[in-house]
């Protein structure tokens, strides 16, 4: 059995403080989800200095951290919550450690460490993401290799993982050798129900571990631990971000298909020209529009959080590896494991992004163009209804007018002869009617006819000039 002196297990874990649009009630929230990973007594502080809009690195608590002890068996147990806020996140260093650092304990003994962090946290997982540090002084003399003391020490964080598949590669950090592993998986269903939490669309697992040489170099690390905090924290931001545009992606996906169901069903209804059922349809597919585009906009911020998080992921990794050189007063530091981070997200989360945005804004224009083309025919015929409508009832008018001013008078009305008023005959009646019948029809036609030839005799005007 491969044995290490102090092994000590930290929890890096990260939970969303808050994000744009969002106000006070989903703060306290946020707040209440992340206290419930800490002791009660210390709930009161933990936000009293918690006040400004932005605070790149503020440590939460008075005296920085809350420590703890136990004595349970088989090993006596020490550590310390440490929490941070780091700008729109909340940061929690967790720290539990073997309470011996003379006598070498087994690889085992981090199944213990992990369930007493655990415990400790209620349980609680974290939103945004988590990252266990395995770390610890190496025996002497030392028979077995680090990398097999380190493959012992992972099986017993995390049982039935497969190693050769989580290793990202291996340096050298303060002299001491180093290893990172980590499992990022999507799981992001095909159903349209929103994510709860971050654990329902991903796997999202990384661990760290340092073996010493000795125990001042051990004490040295310390002066790092906030370089961590930042330096993860970028990382889960932009694992969080990518797999929120994948979630986007998923939901424009389906709303795409919505979009061309509409399509179909105004250029079905427009051959058959139902005017009330393809102006409904209009007003639906313009609706989903509207949210396709906004999240357009959502994916293409996501991508923008990402860069913005690489940037500084980069810019930390860097500051780690000069300040872990001048400690250690060697160029042998090397940490190139990381930067295949930095690889796969230029390569391919940053690209992938770009060209989604890219294919779903052609679809949009497609949709926006063929469903603007029909509105504008639909308003187009509307208006040619009205105007024939509004025509006709101008026509009618002038029609029925010209019928009243040249009616024929009445014979009674020729005499000066006071008679008394007689009803007139029948037949009298029925040619006097006929007659201005008739001359508001052929006034109409006139009329429609002059309405319809003056463009024409305008239009030959203009050309004879």
């Amino acid at each position: 059995m491969n044995n290490i002196i102090y092994p000590t297990l930290d929890l890096f874990l990260y939970d969303l403080r808050n994000t744009l649009g969002e106000g006070q009630d989903e703060l306290e929230t946020t707040r209440d989800l992340f206290q419930k990973k800490l002791p009660e007594d210390i709930h009161e502080v933990l936000f009293q200095k918690d006040t400004v809009f932005e605070d790149d690195y503020l440590e939460l608590l008075p005296k920085k951290i809350k420590s703890f002890q136990t004595n349970s068996e088989p090993y006596p147990l020490q550590g310390y919550y440490y929490p941070v806020r780091l700008n729109d996140l909340y940061g929690l260093l967790l720290d539990c450690s073997v309470n011996n650092q003379t006598e070498p304990q087994p690889a085992a003994s981090f199944q213990v460490l992990k369930a007493e962090i655990e415990q400790r946290l209620n349980h609680q997982s974290a939103t945004i993401g988590q990252t266990w540090m395995i770390s610890g002084w190496l025996p002497h003399p030392n028979t077995n290799s680090p990398e097999k003391l380190a493959q012992d020490c992972y099986q017993a964080l995390m049982p039935g993982s497969d190693w050769e598949r989580d290793l990202e590669g291996q340096g050298q950090f303060l002299g001491a050798t180093i290893f990172e592993l980590s499992h990022y998986r999507l799981l992001i269903p095909e159903g349209t129900a929103s994510p709860t939490n971050i654990q329902n669309i991903q796997e999202n697992q990384q661990v760290i571990i340092i073996l010493y040489p000795d125990r001042a170099t051990t004490q040295k690390s310390a002066l790092f631990y906030h370089h961590w905090l930042r330096l993860l924290s970028y990382r889960h931001k932009i694992l969080w971000a990518y797999a929120q545009s994948r979630f986007l992606k998923r939901t424009m996906k389906n709303r795409s298909t919505d979009l061309e169901q509409h399509r179909q069903s105004i250029s079905h209804n427009q051959t058959n020209y139902r005017e009330e059922k393809l102006r409904d349809t209009l007003v639906r597919a313009q609706d989903s529009i509207k949210n396709y585009t906004i999240e357009l906009y959502q994916l293409e911020f996501q991508g923008s959080i990402i860069e913005i998080n690489l940037s500084n992921y980069q810019k930390r990794l860097a500051t780690i590896q000069e300040r872990s050189r001048a400690i250690a007063a060697t160029a042998e530091d090397n940490l190139s494991s990381f930067d295949q981070f930095t690889s796969l997200v230029t390569d391919k989360y940053l690209l992938q992004i770009a060209k989604d945005a890219e294919n779903l804004q052609r679809i949009l224009k497609l949709q926006e163009d063929t469903i603007n083309a029909v509105r504008s025919r639909v308003e187009v015929e509307k208006a040619e209804r009205d105007r024939n409508f509004q025509d006709a009832i101008a026509i009618l008018g002038v029609g029925w007018s010209v019928a009243s001013l040249v009616a024929p008078e009445d014979e009674s009305s020729k005499t000066n002869v006071i008679s008394q008023p007689s009803s007139p005959e029948p037949d009298s009646i029925i040619p006097a009617a006929a007659y201005k019948l008739s001359v508001a029809l052929v006034a109409a036609a006139l009329t429609w006819l002059l309405i319809r030839l003056w463009p024409k005799f305008m239009k030959l005007m203009s050309k004879k000039k």
